[in-house]
């Protein structure tokens, strides 16, 4: 059990990087060879990666988000020349970038 256990730690990683949903890794699971009962308690292990990861992904795309309406906020106040531009339309794409996180995070 101790070697299926490692050898699924291992996969879990390719599982994620390919984009398994939960029916197709729970497939593979039995066709590993995991007993039956010890594939729901494997899947929610799964998920709790697959989530963790998620949300360290949406965290970069907020702090980048976040970064960029203060890079437009300095620039609006650095120059009063192009004040629409900078303002407007970093800022939107800023804010923009801060939702597909908090979407990433919570979807």
């Amino acid at each position: 059990m101790a070697e299926a256990k490692l050898s699924v730690q291992d996969m879990t990683a390719q599982w994620l990087a390919n984009g398994l949903d939960n029916k197709q890794v729970e497939a593979e699971l039995l066709k590993m060879g995991i007993d039956e009962r010890n594939v729901p308690e494997m899947l929610r292990e799964f998920k709790k990666m697959r989530n963790a990861r998620n949300t360290t992904i949406g965290l970069y795309y907020i702090l980048a988000g976040a970064l960029l309406c203060l890079i437009s906020c300095v620039l609006t106040l650095a120059f009063s020349s192009a004040t629409a531009l900078i303002l407007y339309g970093l800022t939107s794409v800023g804010v923009i970038i801060v939702f597909v996180g908090l979407a990433r995070i919570f979807g």
